[in-house]
Formats: C-alpha cells, sequence, structure tokens
C-alpha cells in the first residue's frame, strides 16, 4: 500500500481530501453517487486550485429523503457525466496521494465499489479518516460529526455556489479539520510523520 514510506515527514505527500453525496448508505444495496469532491493539500497547505467537482447523473431517480439531505435533483443532474465517465478522471486526481474523508469508510466505499465495478485501478498511499483522527488529538470533544467539528474550531468558509452537505463544501472544512489535527500534533511536540497519524 505505501509508495513512500510511512515515516517520511508529511510534507513529502500529497493529500486529497474527498467527500461524496449519495443516494443512500451504501453502494452493495443499490445507493449511487451523485456527487464527489476533491482538494489537495501540498507542503501542508490547502490548495484550492487543484480541485476536483463534479455532479454525476445516476442510473435511477433520486429519492425524496436525499433530495431533503443535499438539495441535489434531478433536473441539476440531468447533463451530468455518468459514473463511468467520472471515475477514471477522479482516479487520475486522487492517485497516488493520501485518501482523507470524514467518515472515511463510507466514502471510499463508495468510491472503491464503482472503481471496480469500471475495472479502474487506482493506487493510494494510505487512507485517513478524520473522524478517527479529531478523537485521537482532540478526545474531549464529545461529538465528532462535521457540524460538531466546523463549530469547534470556528471554521467558517464563504464558498461560492456550496453550502454543507454539497460535496466540495464539505471536502473544504474536512481539509481544514485535518490541518487544525496537524497544528495540533506540532503543539505536543511530534515528529510530523504520516506514521504518527495512524
Amino acid at each position: 500500500m505505501s509508495i513512500l514510506g510511512l515515516n517520511k515527514p508529511l510534507d513529502n505527500y500529497i493529500f486529497t481530501v474527498v467527500d461524496t453525496e449519495t443516494t443512500g448508505l451504501s453502494p452493495y444495496k443499490g445507493a449511487e453517487l451523485l456527487e464527489i469532491a476533491a482538494v489537495k493539500i501540498n507542503n501542508l497547505q490547502l490548495d484550492l486550485s487543484l480541485k476536483f467537482s463534479t455532479l454525476i447523473k445516476p442510473e435511477k431517480p433520486i429519492p425524496q429523503e436525499t433530495i431533503k439531505i443535499n438539495g441535489i435533483d434531478e433536473k441539476m443532474v440531468e447533463s451530468s457525466p455518468k459514473v463511468y465517465e467520472v471515475m477514471p478522471k477522479f482516479a487520475e486526481f486522487v492517485e497516488n496521494t493520501v485518501f482523507i474523508a470524514h467518515n472515511a469508510k463510507f466514502d471510499f466505499s463508495f468510491i472503491n465499489f464503482y472503481m471496480k465495478k469500471h475495472c479502474i485501478d487506482c493506487k493510494l498511499v494510505h487512507v485517513i479518516d478524520t473522524v478517527s483522527l479529531s478523537k485521537k488529538f482532540f478526545p474531549n470533544i464529545g461529538r465528532y460529526n462535521l457540524d460538531a467539528l466546523i463549530k469547534y474550531f470556528k471554521i467558517d468558509v464563504n464558498i461560492e455556489n456550496s453550502s454543507r452537505h454539497r460535496a466540495f463544501f464539505d471536502a473544504v472544512n474536512t481539509a481544514i479539520i485535518f490541518l487544525k489535527n496537524i497544528e495540533k500534533m506540532k503543539m505536543l511536540g511530534m515528529d510530523l510523520t504520516l506514521s504518527n497519524l495512524l
């Protein structure tokens, strides 16, 4: 799994912070991807010029309960690419980087499912979950959902045409949360290596 080795300094790695919006909880039960967004952290700096963001047109109608959560409806995705068109481009964007997401198991399960379905090979350095990371470095917060951490860290980003429960907005906020954890590592005097994050 490791490309550079887990004991390299963190600034030796490129991190890709990912968020997805989906039609349900499990791709194995028929849920589909509606949106993928990702931003890059390079030299431990968030670089919003290096971004990936697209809506995806699902095969089946979008459930009403999903529309209530993220506001993505049929009209918004009618001219969007299908998942088989998106996956190769996303694989190119994320390959050879450290994959980061909030509740990473969820987002990764969808992406991995559709990459396998469409026979796409994408090598990652590692997968990091910012929920687990924040519990490790900030053990007394209580709740670790994205809203709770945005509030705890007093994150206030204004992203045009994006808001909570849209993939790009959530990816940017997750990236900031990740960097807050790196700051805590520095405060604790820890070596900034990937192995110390895991």
